[in-house]
């Protein structure tokens, strides 16, 4: 984690600028410079070959020889939200890497540096391997799947013999795999979900039959097949935009008394378009899987999936006019659907903190852009997004992808499983 320069002259203005840019984890590099002078953006890339080695691709322009007649400076960092006028090492901030070490502490920035290599090895060690188990899982492929399994069961552990078992070990897979990530975040939310919702699965609960008659009827709709496959898709593409989603962990590990600073950083790198389109996809997708998570609490609590009752704290005007069936609550919109999650109070407190249904409805719009000179995320009719902010909201996506995944397993489960011939049911599906 150095720093390397190099001098370059705008391909606009012709202008001398000294780039010095920080050597982060991955080999490639993306970023881009702004020209102080001309205000136009340039998009390069910094090569790690190893070791203190590094070289420089740029778009447009020109590499020079030399530092002499340069006339500006920029520190920019592909990976670290960084503050870019710094001109050197001795002003606050000329270092992005000693910075956030000065923020988090040494155990603190330690242990990002771990969670990123672990997701850097998993995913070059066994993501395509786990992406094509997944396509023989949503093709009901057991025979390739189980052989495909096989692979990844410690020597001596039996393959599945039924289909919920299956899905228990391709989820209990997924969840490990995004472990170094979850786990390090400093809220729980994907933990906090998971334990709210399985709690439900509890052969002690009064309305436990009517539960499993609920996942029942539910899970081999077109409806419920669709939206498992969506989140898994949307889970890959997650796992390709790993390297722009990182530095949004690693703002959200600062603490409150830095918090403010995420909006001053700037991050030199821009895959505004595509995380944009990831978010709105599992935006509308984890607002479909609220049908089977309020179907089921209302089956748990009335015995009846289709029964909508109030509870204080809920929008009166909501409270006043309850859907009158669980169609018509998926029918509902966004903002009706998650208002009823008071119904789940754990769901409830983290989905605002995963989902802000401002910020979908202002990127919906073609008009919100990222504009690169000033790094901030343009929105029609709203203040300017900081894209460091943005970014810090996207990479959160993955609990509830995790979260929702869990919901169409423990429903698969139980709708399948024979209740009372399994061993252990309750805690199988609970791991």
């Amino acid at each position: 984690m150095g720093i390397t320069r190099y001098s370059v002259e705008c391909p606009g203005c012709k202008v001398g600028i000294v780039l010095r840019l920080g050597v982060g984890h991955e080999k490639r590099q993306a970023f881009f410079y702004v020209c102080p002078k001309c205000q136009a953006a340039t998009r390069g890339a910094l090569i790690w070959t190893g070791g203190a080695d590094t070289r420089l691709e740029l778009s447009d322009g020109r590499k020079l020889r030399s530092e002499e007649g340069c006339t500006e400076v920029l520190s920019i960092n592909p990976e670290i939200p960084s503050f870019p006028g710094a001109r050197s090492m001795a002003e606050p901030g000329g270092s992005p890497f000693i910075t956030f070490f000065q923020w988090l502490g040494a155990d603190g920035i330690q242990r990002y540096q771990r969670a990123f290599y672990q997701m850097r090895h998993v995913i070059d060690k066994d993501w395509k391997r786990l992406s094509r188990l997944s396509t023989y899982y949503l093709n009901h492929d057991v025979h390739h799947f189980d052989k495909a399994l096989k692979s990844w069961l410690p020597k001596g552990e039996r393959l599945p013999e039924a289909d919920w078992e299956r899905d228990h070990a391709i989820h209990h897979l997924y969840s490990a795999f995004f472990g170094p990530m979850w786990a390090l975040h400093p809220q729980r939310y994907f933990l906090d979900m998971k334990a709210a919702w399985n709690d439900l699965w509890s052969p002690d609960r009064g309305n436990f039959r009517q539960v499993i008659s609920f996942a029942e009827s539910e899970i081999g709709t077109s409806s419920f097949t669709n939206t498992q496959t969506d989140l898994f898709e949307q889970t890959g593409r997650y796992v390709g935009l790993i390297g722009a989603v990182f530095p949004g962990l690693l703002c959200d590990l600062l603490p409150d008394a830095h918090q403010p600073q995420v909006d001053r950083l700037r991050l030199f790198r821009d895959e505004y378009e595509v995380l944009r389109d990831l978010y709105i996809q599992t935006f509308e997708t984890s607002h479909k899987v609220l049908r089977w998570v309020l179907g089921t609490v209302n089956a748990d609590t009335h015995g009846d999936p289709n029964r909508f009752v109030p509870v204080a704290g809920m929008d009166p005007e909501a409270a006043k006019h309850p859907p009158k069936n669980l169609d018509a609550y998926t029918r509902s919109v966004n903002a009706s659907k998650r208002e009823w999650l008071l119904l789940l109070p754990e769901w409830h407190r983290c989905w605002d903190s995963l989902l802000d249904r401002h910020l979908r409805n202002d990127i919906g719009h073609a008009s919100a852009r990222h504009e690169l000179p000033t790094g901030l995320i343009q929105r029609d009719g709203r203040p300017p997004l900081p894209y460091t902010r943005f970014v810090q909201k996207a990479h959160r996506i993955l609990h509830l992808l995790l979260a929702c995944a869990n919901v169409m397993k423990i429903m698969r489960i139980y709708a399948t499983m024979e209740i009372g011939k399994a061993p252990g049911p309750g805690e199988s599906a609970r791991r």
